[in-house]
């Protein structure tokens, strides 16, 4: 009897310290969602900042390696691989 209220009660800490960290991610999101919601130009901003470096550091390797240099259609399939490798796995792990 006594195991009983034992494991009972390591399942009531264990549920009261989940609901604890639920309450924590909640608070957390709310605020972040804030952040966002108010500097939207900045986040913008910085966002296509991010995404521009790294488009001209891909293509500064790309001149670096010689994949440039080589026909445009070959870089064509190889990007359409490249997309429909990721889909694919995107689609695996959805499910």
């Amino acid at each position: 009897m006594q195991e009983k209220n034992e494991k009972e009660i390591s399942l009531d800490i264990l549920k009261h310290i989940e609901d604890l960290s639920n309450k924590i991610n909640k608070i957390m999101a709310f605020r972040a969602q804030a952040i966002f919601h108010r500097y939207p130009i900045t986040f913008g901003l910085l966002i296509l900042v991010g995404v521009t470096a790294l488009h001209e550091g891909l293509k500064g390797l790309m001149k670096n390696f010689g994949l440039l240099s080589i026909s445009p259609w070959y870089l064509l399939v190889f990007g359409l691989v490249i997309l429909i490798i990721t889909g694919t796995l995107y689609k695996k792990l959805d499910k």
